[in-house]
């Protein structure tokens, strides 16, 4: 391929140099805004300096194949100088574009992969790494302090919860106590009610057993003596009696 563009009417090198220079360009110009952005930006999160990173890199692969070719010319016109009518002077200058552009594609390659270069980029990713790790914390501490309030909250409704029943509960033994007052007071009453009937009828008894007395003291006259009309009497009073005493007990 070399030797048949070699042969061709228009020297082949001339375009190739073009190529190869217009290439130089580029890639210098990219490797320009490529250590810009490894300056000002963080090049673990910038799209743009990964995306330029990647094209830069496809750009040095492309020269660097178009220089293996310039090189593989300048061997064949050096191995066939009987062919190829170049005086020392043209050969030495194609070599020395060669070395030229060899030059700034190792320069460029290099710095790409500087130790410089390399530690900016470390460091990027460190702080991106500390960050998100810094993110994923105050996430889970907001986490923490969410569930930690949630749990506070049904903790202190839970305790109002239970004081309001134990509010309801202490209303209700206030209110069954307030009956059982109002029930021993009701009883209390009725006590006294059947204590002053008692004494009423204590009352009664004793009298109608001073009554009993008079009437036994009678039978006793009445059983020493033979007067009809006088027994009739202490019979019918004897009966009263009892008539009384059933009264009495049955009221």
């Amino acid at each position: 391929y070399t030797l048949d563009m070699l042969s061709t009417s228009t020297d082949p090198f001339d375009v190739a140099r073009d190529e190869v220079e217009a290439l130089i360009r580029k890639v210098r110009s990219m490797h320009k805004e490529w250590q810009k952005l490894l300056q000002s930006e963080n090049t673990a999160e910038s799209r743009k300096f990964q995306d330029l990173q990647k094209e830069l890199a496809a750009e040095l692969s492309i020269l660097s194949g178009d220089l293996a070719e310039v090189d593989a010319s300048i061997k064949a016109v050096e191995d066939n100088r009987e062919r190829f009518h170049l005086s020392d002077a043209q050969l030495a200058a194609r070599k020395e574009f060669l070395g030229v552009s060899q030059a700034a594609h190792r320069e460029i390659q290099s710095s790409l992969s500087s130790p410089a270069a390399k530690s900016k980029m470390d460091e990027d990713q460190k702080q991106v790494l500390f960050r998100r790790q810094k993110q994923a914390e105050e996430t889970q501490q907001r986490q923490l302090a969410q569930e930690s309030k949630a749990f506070l909250e049904e903790q202190r409704l839970l305790q109002r919860q239970l004081i309001a029943q134990q509010e309801d509960e202490l209303l209700l033994l206030e209110q069954g106590a307030q009956r059982l007052g109002q029930v021993a007071h009701t009883i209390n009453g009725e006590l006294e009610s059947q204590q002053k009937l008692l004494d009423e009828l204590n009352q009664d008894i004793e009298k109608e057993m001073e009554r009993m007395d008079v009437v036994t003291k009678g039978m006793g006259t009445l059983l020493k003596t033979s007067n009809k009309a006088q027994i009739y009497s202490v019979g019918g009073a004897i009966v009263l009696f009892v008539i009384l005493v059933f009264l009495i007990l049955n009221t």
